[in-house]
């Protein structure tokens, strides 16, 4: 692959919103949460969140709106709860490591609010049972104790009216001397009477399951309603993972994972939806889609009271639970299209549902069927369901946090959407793509274009972005903000003092260690281009071959590098005569280290050399390394 293209495509990867994704992620709002009836279509609900769903933010949004938030490594509960209050767009950032929360957040009437996680981004809670209290509990042979009688009263006066919990709570507060049982909040949102939301690409971390009546990681109570949980991974949920009771209504769970690990002691009941059998009737309306149940996962997948609950194309390999799917009193289930592993032991159990149309699309390794009763069930909504068979690569690989995520594994090598390599990239609608000069072909389209940045849209037509005056020009926007080429004489500098023309298109920068510098450049045109030392020319060269006449470069194209030696602390400059230079995608490597750090905030991109891997920051890493690297000239994942 020629370095043009290869920096054509980084910087698509880099620009763009195109994940790795499946083809059967819709990536926009679906199911329950797109609607206001349970039986009408024509009740029709648009969802927005905070006004989008999407990373980066689109313009349309006001960054007044919007903040992001990054761990300080101490407890972020009150940050958090401040920038819901406050903010319509949160992005929590996982780069600088996980937020910490010493107790769940309860937000009660919030409205139209997007949380979006970035760089892997996980919550966690601070408590979890430490091994002295897990051995305290065996020891009193709590395992063994009913679940649904028995009991007494606590010694902060608590009336208990379960034998194993009251035991694991009095033990606890006897070994930990915490009479108010502040460790029963260990969780991370409650959302009461709330409206419009929209939580995607989100790691949420519990204490580990245990039988104290304490708090879920993500509960919906109250009557919250018009969500949706997108792209999110549970883990380890004190009481559930993801609850939703109390008349909440129209909500949407996608692409989700739900699990427990080694931590968690009890109670691995994961989704309930309806706390009590005396739930108000015709609420809790709820889509599950493409979400996976896996480790440790031994009941309530989710478990029903009242509301009707839509089971499509959803993925089981919970090989130590109990019923799967449980639909209970008052419930109506349509479940089509799920995939139960090989040791799923029970993947159905009824008891007192008012309806539940089973449908033959199902299908369990170990030929396991549950049962249809009462009337047909539908939903008011349009719909696709997946085959089954395709349910474990495609809710196995990108179910949970794997969206916007710099170092996620995983997805197929990119595509040199170049016209030597013709082959179509996956194309999401409303996404931007910056297109190479020349003749381009996607989705059978031929478009002809400067490097400018084309937005392709649902009717299969493609849009010409804000930037294409500057790509008119040759210059590609790599970051997204304002990258015009400056003028030099903005700089004040004199012809006499920097030897440099007066005006014209530069670049500036001080390398940080001495050495041969690459500048990982292509496409130069021009008559009149110079790099100077101090304001004195130096010699430069283009694929090792010296392509400059005096201080300038001699006319032409050169697809490649150029390289000059550089001394630290010395400052250097790159000119070109006004609208004659194109000069894309610049990053300033001395040897393989970073050499600069910010030159007009143009993304980091190299051309590997001698067999050495690197990332796109154009560091040098070794095999150990995980997310996008460049190898012999070729973006991969590694």
């Amino acid at each position: 692959m020629k370095l043009r293209n290869l920096l054509l495509l980084v910087i698509m990867m880099l620009s763009a919103t195109v994940m790795a994704q499946s083809t059967y992620d819709l990536q926009k709002p679906f199911g329950f949460c797109t609607v206001s009836s349970r039986t009408s279509s024509s009740s029709t609900y648009t969802i927005t969140g905070g006004g989008c769903y999407e990373y980066p933010v689109p313009s349309s949004v006001s960054s007044s709106k919007v903040i992001t938030l990054t761990s300080t490594g101490k407890d972020m509960r009150s940050a958090i709860e401040s920038a819901i209050s406050n903010y319509s767009v949160i992005i929590f950032d996982g780069s600088k490591g996980d937020f910490i929360l010493s107790s769940k957040i309860g937000m009660s009437k919030v409205k139209n609010k997007t949380l979006i996680g970035i760089n892997n981004a996980k919550l966690c809670t601070t408590w979890y049972a430490t091994q002295e209290i897990i051995d305290a509990l065996n020891k009193a042979g709590v395992p063994d104790m009913s679940t649904s009688g028995g009991g007494g009263t606590l010694p902060n006066g608590t009336k208990v009216t379960e034998e194993a919990e009251y035991n694991t709570r009095k033990i606890i507060i006897q070994m930990t001397g915490d009479n108010a049982e502040s460790y029963r909040n260990a969780g991370v949102f409650s959302f009461s009477g709330c409206e419009n939301l929209i939580i995607r690409n989100l790691k949420f971390q519990g204490p580990g399951s245990i039988d104290v009546g304490g708090a879920d990681l993500l509960s919906f109570v109250d009557g919250t309603k018009h969500c949706w949980v997108d792209h999110c991974d549970f883990q380890d949920g004190m009481d559930g993972n993801f609850d939703i009771t109390v008349q909440s209504d129209f909500n949407t769970v996608s692409w989700c994972t739900f699990s427990y690990t080694d931590r968690s002691y009890m109670h691995q009941n994961t989704n309930l939806i309806g706390s009590s059998d005396s739930e108000a009737k015709n609420y809790l309306n709820t889509t599950f889609a493409f979400n996976h149940w896996g480790t440790n996962c031994k009941a309530r997948m989710p478990m029903a009271r009242v509301g009707k609950i839509h089971m499509l194309n959803n993925y089981y390999t919970c090989t130590t639970g109990g019923n799967c799917i449980n639909p209970r009193k008052n419930s109506e289930f349509l479940i089509e299209g799920n995939y139960f592993a090989k040791g799923v032991k029970s993947i159905f159990g009824a008891s007192g549902a008012t309806a539940v149309t089973w449908k033959n699309t199902n299908y369990s390794v170990e030929g396991k069927s549950g049962e249809s009763s009462g009337s047909t069930v539908t939903v008011p909504y349009s719909y696709t369901v997946a085959d089954a068979s395709k349910v474990p690569t495609e809710v196995g690989t990108y179910a949970g946090a794997t969206l916007f995520n710099s170092t996620s594994g995983g997805g197929d090598d990119p595509v040199d959407p170049t016209p030597e390599n013709p082959e179509t990239p996956e194309l999401v609608d409303g996404n931007n793509y910056i297109v190479a000069s020349g003749e381009n072909v996607y989705n059978g389209k031929v478009i002809t274009c400067n490097n400018i940045t084309m937005t392709y849209g649902n009717d299969g037509n493609w849009t010409v972005g804000a930037r294409d005056a500057m790509a008119s020009e040759g210059f590609s926007n790599l970051a997204g903000g304002n990258n015009n080429p400056k003028d030099a004489s903005n700089k004040n500098y004199s012809a006499s003092s920097k030897n440099v023309p007066t005006t014209g298109t530069y670049y500036v920068f001080t390398p940080t260690s001495s050495g041969t510098l690459y500048v990982a450049s292509y496409v130069y045109t021009g008559k009149v281009v110079y790099v100077t030392e101090n304001g004195s020319a130096i010699s430069f060269k283009a694929n090792g071959t010296t392509i400059n006449s005096g201080n300038s470069i001699t006319s032409g194209e050169y697809d490649g590098y150029i390289t000059f030696p550089v001394t630290k602390g010395k400052e250097y400059y790159l000119f070109g005569e006004a609208t004659k230079i194109k000069i894309y995608g610049f990053n300033f490597v001395v040897d393989g280290a970073t050499a600069i750090s910010t030159v007009n905030e143009n993304k980091d991109v190299k051309e590997n050399r001698n067999g050495v891997t690197y990332n796109l920051a154009g560091q040098v890493v070794d095999s150990s390394y995980r997310g996008l690297v460049i190898i012999n000239n070729k973006v991969v994942m590694r």
